[in-house]
């Protein structure tokens, strides 16, 4: 009974951890007018929860986050502008194969998919490759794509769980105002970490690039 007691307690802590944690993700998402925001407080939050992950217990976790916020303002922006314009950039050119001809749309088609892959691949490991290796902003794309084909099933397993995750939050929309951010983090910075130990464990050689701390 005790052990029960004390697993639901920690269970409870962790959400409730979570919860507080993507609230200081929203606050300083809309101290950025949201589009400024957005980014700087997902490097800031990935970088706390890898913190805690490595079971860096003390240390001032606001303080951490808002820090990383400030210092990586810029730089974390330009990868959110990277993502965004080319999310909207696939998006524009997907509409516009709609109304071309049957031919055009399977050749150009294929091509679209094949690059949309890719774009996923980046999108899913650019924050927690951000997060953990100290490299240039082109270095974290290439990264993250190269770390994102060599190890294409935990790739699967990474879309598998924001699919899914969504489609929990189209169930329970209640959840949003809670999670939106830091439930799925959590769960991408885990399956990532278990990678990036991986790469480091076997020294394959598929990234050579300074830790953060």
């Amino acid at each position: 009974m005790r052990k029960f007691s004390t697993g639901f307690y920690e269970v409870f802590e962790r959400l409730m951890n979570l919860a507080i944690w993507n609230t200081i993700w929203v606050i300083h998402t809309i101290l950025g007018l949201g589009i400024l925001g957005w980014a700087p407080a997902t490097v800031a939050l990935f970088t706390v929860l890898r913190k805690e992950k490595r079971e860096e217990s003390e240390f001032p976790k606001l303080r951490t986050f808002f820090q990383i916020y400030k210092s990586e303002f810029i730089r974390s922006n330009i990868i959110g502008f990277f993502l965004v314009f080319g999310g909207m950039s696939l998006l524009f050119t997907f509409n516009t194969l709609l109304t071309m001809d049957l031919w055009i749309r399977v050749i150009f088609g294929t091509l679209l998919f094949v690059v949309l892959v890719l774009y996923v691949i980046v999108s899913l490991y650019i924050f927690p490759v951000y997060t953990h290796y100290q490299t240039t902003l082109r270095q974290h794309v290439k990264y993250s794509l190269v770390i994102g084909l060599a190890y294409l099933p935990y790739s699967l397993l990474l879309a598998i769980v924001v699919v899914g995750i969504s489609y929990i939050y189209q169930l329970f929309p209640g959840l949003i105002l809670f999670y939106l951010i830091s439930f799925p983090a959590t769960i991408m910075l885990t399956i990532a970490l278990k990678v990036f130990d991986s790469i480091e464990v076997n020294d394959y050689g598929v990234v050579q690039g300074t830790f953060n701390e």
